[in-house]
């Protein structure tokens, strides 16, 4: 588990990384929204997956789960369960990620995105309130009065039960081809292959993403850069895998 710590002015900004803080004015606390993974793997033939959320603030905060599709607008058949709860201070809960229904793809992966919105008091809400004083204010003392949201999407892998074994079984099996100022990366898996690093001749390649199942992606080399490709991926507990290697043909 990371946590990933941000300072902002008062200009907030909704960032997707799956750990954060932010530091809102100097009178003002720090206020952080941790997941317990950066990616979740939903098994098609199961009843559902589930995501730890932890509220390390010394106030409740509000949680709101939703899951979308790739282009993360549409919607999907997915629902997240409960969809919108109180989240106690110091206190750790988990949300369920549930699958509706709907035509599922069978050869390969499909991607979502799931993403967690929290959402710190302000002395107004009743929501808020101290349950054992019966307060309508915080029992801690918060100044977070901006309306402001913590929003971070995490990666929800669907994996058909045709699809057997793990990205790391066939990361080896990617192929390179460099052309011109470019290499492209063919995956000829059913597995959403999350680049981690990439370097060709030692010289690290930037801006990389994820290659989609049977497709294929073209970054811009580094220049100067010749030789053999050498290549992490994020696993499925979002570790890194052991280095592959190939040579990229022209």
């Amino acid at each position: 588990m990371v946590t990933i710590t941000i300072l902002l002015s008062m200009n907030i900004i909704a960032i997707p990384l799956y750990s954060m803080a932010y530091s809102l004015t100097p009178n003002t606390k720090e206020f952080t929204l941790k997941l317990g993974t950066s990616r979740v793997i939903y098994h098609a033939n199961s009843s559902g997956a589930m995501l730890s959320v932890i509220n390390e603030q010394d106030y409740p905060i509000l949680v709101q789960g939703k899951v979308y599709a790739e282009d993360k607008k549409s919607t999907t058949p997915f629902i997240v369960t409960p969809p919108l709860f109180r989240l106690e201070a110091g206190q750790q809960s988990r949300m369920r990620i549930i699958h509706t229904g709907g035509a599922d793809v069978l050869d390969r992966e499909s991607l979502q995105w799931l993403c967690v919105a929290g959402i710190p008091p302000k002395d107004v809400d009743v929501w808020a309130k101290d349950e054992k004083n019966n307060n309508s204010r915080p029992s801690t003392p918060v100044t977070v009065n901006l309306g402001v949201s913590v929003h971070s999407c995490i990666k929800l892998l669907v994996r058909p039960s045709g699809v057997k074994g793990m990205p790391t079984d066939v990361a080896a099996d990617l192929t390179w081809r460099r052309r011109g100022n470019k290499i492209s990366v063919h995956n000829s898996s059913p597995f959403y292959m999350n680049l981690l690093s990439v370097t060709v001749g030692g010289k690290p390649v930037n801006d990389l993403d994820y290659v989609a199942p049977f497709a294929e992606r073209s970054f811009t080399l580094p220049e100067g850069a010749s030789g053999k490709v050498e290549w992490k991926i994020i696993t499925d507990v979002g570790g890194e895998s052991r280095v592959f290697q190939s040579s990229a043909s022209v």
